[in-house]
């Protein structure tokens, strides 16, 4: 049966427990070019509810044999990926350890042709990311104010270029379904130990005190989703997912170990933003059409950096 880890603590202790319950250093074993990507889309902090804490990582570096040979891997939308790593603590774990920290808007890339694709028929994702062998999504409990969730499957756009990005959220969710096909990950943590409500990059933050790990990606959302109070209804890539075999949405297969979900159960706060989706479809579809989607990322990159 899959099984998900809910544990409570600080943010190193639960992610060590967590990964300790879900069999993470046997998963690992054996990998040799490994990627975490976390999730760090804008300057804010951990506490904020919007980014990875720093001591998440810290926790998975500390169960992997050789952690100097991993990678961190994350390229935000608009804002500086050396700010965000700076104002994060990110560099001190380059220090460290002596990892290696990459941007992936500015990383080489591979365009990949998808198969059996919703939306897009081609995808550009980190080259550094699809050579790996063991993907980490290290992501945020998170409201999404376009499709509802963010866990570790969303936490995945940040594998590609600046210019993919846009194409993705134009297609949301059925773009998400594209991306995790040409690059599923392997493992993934859930940092909630302060989390946000509402949407995805503004601070609305939610004290939560928990980490969920999985080896299976799709049960871990699913399982985050509830946590949330979200019904997988409202949640159409995860179940599209389960369906095309990237793991499973069905909450009476999932072993859920540590809390039980009963217990820690809030109802996060959303906002409907139907017509604010709508309206950055199109303006994005117009982008694409025209032309001018680079242009926009290069503007946008001087305004917010």
């Amino acid at each position: 049966m899959t099984k998900v880890a809910i544990i409570k603590g600080n943010a190193y202790n639960a992610t060590k427990k967590a990964l300790e319950m879900t069999d993470f250093e046997k998963t690992i074993k054996g990998k040799s070019k490994i990627v975490i990507k976390p999730n760090l889309t804008t300057s804010a902090k951990a506490n904020d509810g919007i980014t990875t804490d720093v001591n998440v990582i810290r926790a998975i570096l500390d169960q992997i044999p050789k952690p100097e040979k991993v990678v961190i891997a994350e390229g935000p939308g608009v804002a500086s990926a050396d700010y965000t790593f700076k104002n994060n603590g990110y560099y001190e774990l380059k220090e460290e350890y002596g990892i290696k920290i990459i941007d992936t808007n500015f990383d080489e890339f591979f365009e990949l042709a998808i198969k059996k694709p919703l939306t897009l028929k081609k995808i550009k994702i980190s080259k550094t990311v699809f050579s790996s062998d063991f993907l980490i999504s290290a992501a945020k409990l998170k409201i999404h104010s376009v499709v509802n969730v963010t866990g570790s499957l969303k936490n995945l756009m940040g594998i590609c270029p600046r210019e993919q990005k846009l194409r993705i959220h134009c297609f949301l969710p059925h773009s998400l379904v594209d991306l995790i096909s040409v690059k599923p990950p392997d493992f993934g943590v859930i940092d909630g130990i302060v989390a946000n409500e509402i949407e995805e990059c503004v601070p609305h933050p939610i004290k939560m005190g928990i980490i969920l790990t999985s080896k299976d990606c799709v049960a871990l959302d699913a399982v985050a989703s509830d946590v949330m109070n979200v019904r997988l209804s409202e949640v159409p890539y995860i179940l599209e997912l389960a369906k095309r075999g990237y793991g499973n949405a069905n909450l009476n297969e999932i072993n859920v170990v540590g809390e039980k979900i009963e217990n820690i159960r809030k109802n996060f706060k959303r906002k409907n933003f139907n017509l604010r989706s709508y309206g950055h479809t199109k303006i994005g579809r117009l982008l694409i059409k025209f032309g001018l989607l680079d242009q926009f990322y290069n503007l946008a990159y001087r305004i917010f950096r």
